[in-house]
Protein backbone atom coordinates (compact mmCIF):
# COMPACT_ATOMS: atom_id res chain seq x y z
CA UNK A 1 0.00 0.00 0.00
CA UNK A 2 2.87 2.70 0.97
CA UNK A 3 4.57 1.60 -2.67
CA UNK A 4 1.34 2.53 -4.39
CA UNK A 5 0.93 5.59 -2.54
CA UNK A 6 4.68 6.63 -3.36
CA UNK A 7 4.56 6.15 -6.89
CA UNK A 8 1.16 8.11 -7.07
CA UNK A 9 2.42 10.69 -5.29
CA UNK A 10 5.85 10.65 -7.49
CA UNK A 11 3.59 10.46 -10.70
CA UNK A 12 1.57 13.50 -9.62
CA UNK A 13 4.88 15.25 -8.87
CA UNK A 14 6.38 14.57 -12.21
CA UNK A 15 3.26 15.58 -14.06
CA UNK A 16 3.39 18.70 -12.69
CA UNK A 17 6.89 19.62 -13.07
CA UNK A 18 6.28 19.29 -16.93
CA UNK A 19 3.44 20.92 -16.89
CA UNK A 20 5.25 23.94 -15.62
CA UNK A 21 8.31 23.50 -18.20
CA UNK A 22 5.50 24.17 -20.99
CA UNK A 23 3.03 26.48 -19.32
CA UNK A 24 4.39 29.27 -21.41
CA UNK A 25 4.56 27.80 -24.53
CA UNK A 26 3.20 29.78 -27.25
CA UNK A 27 3.03 33.02 -25.53
CA UNK A 28 4.49 36.67 -26.40
CA UNK A 29 7.54 37.06 -23.61
CA UNK A 30 9.00 40.43 -23.15
CA UNK A 31 13.10 40.99 -22.25
CA UNK A 32 14.48 43.65 -21.30
CA UNK A 33 18.58 44.08 -21.55
CA UNK A 34 21.33 45.98 -23.14
CA UNK A 35 23.03 44.79 -26.39
CA UNK A 36 26.41 43.46 -26.48
CA UNK A 37 26.82 42.42 -30.16
CA UNK A 38 24.87 43.02 -33.80
CA UNK A 39 25.29 40.43 -36.47
CA UNK A 40 25.36 40.87 -40.45
CA UNK A 41 21.60 39.29 -40.16
CA UNK A 42 20.05 41.85 -38.09
CA UNK A 43 20.12 39.35 -35.06
CA UNK A 44 21.78 40.54 -31.85
CA UNK A 45 23.27 39.59 -28.22
CA UNK A 46 21.47 40.46 -25.28
CA UNK A 47 22.74 41.17 -21.83
CA UNK A 48 19.51 40.75 -20.15
CA UNK A 49 18.88 42.42 -16.47
CA UNK A 50 19.58 38.78 -14.58
CA UNK A 51 22.93 38.89 -16.43
CA UNK A 52 22.35 35.96 -18.92
CA UNK A 53 22.46 36.70 -22.69
CA UNK A 54 20.69 35.60 -25.32
CA UNK A 55 20.47 35.75 -28.90
CA UNK A 56 17.47 37.65 -30.53
CA UNK A 57 16.39 37.00 -34.01
CA UNK A 58 15.04 39.51 -36.05
CA UNK A 59 12.73 39.28 -39.00
CA UNK A 60 11.23 41.80 -41.71
CA UNK A 61 8.27 42.40 -40.02
CA UNK A 62 10.04 43.22 -36.75
CA UNK A 63 8.82 46.68 -35.64
CA UNK A 64 11.57 49.18 -34.12
CA UNK A 65 10.46 51.88 -31.79
CA UNK A 66 11.94 54.63 -30.01
CA UNK A 67 10.93 54.88 -26.01
CA UNK A 68 8.38 57.78 -26.89
CA UNK A 69 6.57 55.36 -29.70
CA UNK A 70 8.06 57.03 -32.82
CA UNK A 71 9.44 54.45 -35.11
CA UNK A 72 12.98 53.35 -35.32
CA UNK A 73 15.07 51.28 -37.80
CA UNK A 74 17.39 48.65 -37.50
CA UNK A 75 20.18 51.29 -37.73
CA UNK A 76 19.12 52.77 -34.39
CA UNK A 77 20.48 49.81 -32.66
CA UNK A 78 23.97 49.78 -31.38
CA UNK A 79 26.01 47.90 -28.98
CA UNK A 80 25.53 49.43 -25.27
CA UNK A 81 21.67 50.20 -26.16
CA UNK A 82 19.33 49.66 -23.81
CA UNK A 83 16.31 47.84 -25.25
CA UNK A 84 12.98 45.69 -24.32
CA UNK A 85 12.40 43.08 -27.18
CA UNK A 86 8.96 41.41 -27.39
CA UNK A 87 9.63 38.14 -28.41
CA UNK A 88 6.64 36.28 -30.83
CA UNK A 89 4.80 33.17 -30.38
CA UNK A 90 7.45 30.85 -31.90
CA UNK A 91 9.75 31.50 -28.90
CA UNK A 92 12.53 33.07 -31.18
CA UNK A 93 11.90 35.98 -33.11
CA UNK A 94 11.57 39.49 -32.23
CA UNK A 95 8.04 40.91 -33.06
CA UNK A 96 9.36 44.40 -31.61
CA UNK A 97 12.17 45.92 -30.66
CA UNK A 98 11.67 48.60 -28.41
CA UNK A 99 14.86 51.48 -27.38
CA UNK A 100 15.54 52.97 -24.42
CA UNK A 101 15.63 56.54 -24.05
CA UNK A 102 19.03 58.49 -23.97
CA UNK A 103 19.92 59.39 -20.45
CA UNK A 104 20.20 63.14 -20.37
CA UNK A 105 23.70 64.08 -18.99
CA UNK A 106 23.83 66.08 -15.38
CA UNK A 107 24.58 69.16 -14.89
Amino acid sequence: MRKLALYSLLLVVASFGSLTAFGHAGEVHKYMGTVTALHDDGSFMLEKTDGKTMHVAVSAGTAYLHADGKAASRADLSVGKRVVATISKDGRTASMVKLAAVKRSQK
